[in-house]
């Protein structure tokens, strides 16, 4: 069985790992699988004008235009990428396999949907939701569907955790910085935690703001981008992870946190009810009045700063457990499995 999978998401200077978790769980399918994402992606304005027909075209050249078939089409973020997948199997192979991943931005931004998003959902055999209630977000109930994550790298399974007393980060935020990541709110909480230890990783649109801190909060450092093995160096300093998202389908950062044993305080979006549990993580209610929410966050901080050792101890142990479920391989072989059921019940080779 050959796959492809198609997405219109890829890295970007302001967003260098954008999309990387789709490559990862390429790397980690036991099956020959193919990656069409959108490379030409930068931040101006002629690529914004651009990009996608310079993708839709590449697609054809790479993919219309060349003898190899695939028997199935994994699309990540439903839409506008399904109509490549359309396309392809009108085009070049009838019987293919249409399997999409909703992730939340291509349905957040899709409400309500318009006559194509509607149209497009009939040619898809499978669907996969980033979370249970992105899945209620739909449009409309679907026959066969799945919720997975989009899982995390196998590294994470082996992290040893940290002793509260021995962790030299008191906050750390991880994500892109803009204002959907609750960039603002972070920025409010500053002035309440001046003898606290803040570490900000991430890129984005708010970039410079957060650069800016350093000059008026010296106990808060900003970094770019980092590997994997600098992040998990990272998680495993820090006493908690802040999430302070507005709009989140998942967010592996939270489940990345967990598997290497440190809990997290979140806003509540779709992804963080989906991940989070009262034994290693803190859940906090959106609200229009941001002066509250500023003190639900730094009092459940306090609390769980506070915490006795093996109380703490046990959050770690429960949050990596829940962790050891999300892992690469184990969402690979729940991906196969569904891969597979479709093959047989098309009638097609496997």
């Amino acid at each position: 069985m050959h796959i492809l999978l198609i997405s219109n998401m890829g890295p970007k200077p302001s967003a260098p790992v954008q999309g990387q978790f789709i490559e990862q769980q390429r790397q980690a399918l036991p099956v020959p699988t193919d990656y069409h994402f959108m490379r030409w992606h930068q931040d101006t304005l002629l690529n914004r004008c651009l990009k996608y027909p310079v993708w839709a075209l590449s697609f054809f050249w790479r993919y219309l235009c060349r003898r190899k078939t695939y028997q199935l089409l994994h699309v990540h973020f439903y839409y506008p990428t399904i109509w490549l997948a359309i396309l392809y199997k009108l085009l070049r192979n009838r019987k293919v396999a249409i399997v999409v991943t909703c992730h939340g931005s291509d349905i957040y931004h899709y409400q309500p949907p318009g006559w194509g998003y509607r149209w497009c959902a009939r040619w898809v055999d499978h669907w996969v939701f980033a979370s249970p209630a992105l899945q209620q977000r739909f449009f409309k109930p679907v026959r066969s569907a799945s919720v997975l994550s989009a899982g995390i790298a196998a590294e994470f399974a082996e992290v040893e955790p940290v002793a509260l007393t021995d962790k030299d980060i008191d906050v750390l935020f991880v994500g892109s910085l803009d204002h959907n990541k609750g960039l603002d709110r972070l920025h409010k909480l500053l002035p309440h935690l001046s003898d606290r230890q803040v570490v900000v990783i991430g890129q984005g649109a708010m970039q410079h703001d957060v650069e800016s801190w350093s000059s008026q909060y010296p106990n808060v450092r900003w970094l770019p981008t980092q590997s994997q093995a600098e992040l998990i160096r990272w998680y495993r300093r820090s006493k908690v992870l802040l999430s302070l998202s507005r709009k989140e389908s998942f967010g592996l950062v939270m489940t990345e946190a967990l598997a290497c044993s440190t809990p997290v305080i979140a806003t509540e979006t779709d992804g963080s009810v989906a991940q989070l549990q009262a034994d290693y993580g803190v859940l906090i209610a959106q609200s229009e009045q941001e002066d509250d929410l500023t003190v639900k966050l730094l009092q459940a901080m306090q609390q769980l700063w506070q915490l006795p050792e093996a109380h703490y101890q046990h959050m770690q142990q429960q949050g990596r457990y829940y962790a050891q479920g999300q892992l690469l391989p184990v969402i690979a072989e729940q991906l196969i499995e569904r891969y597979r059921r479709l093959q047989a019940n098309k009638g097609t080779a496997a």
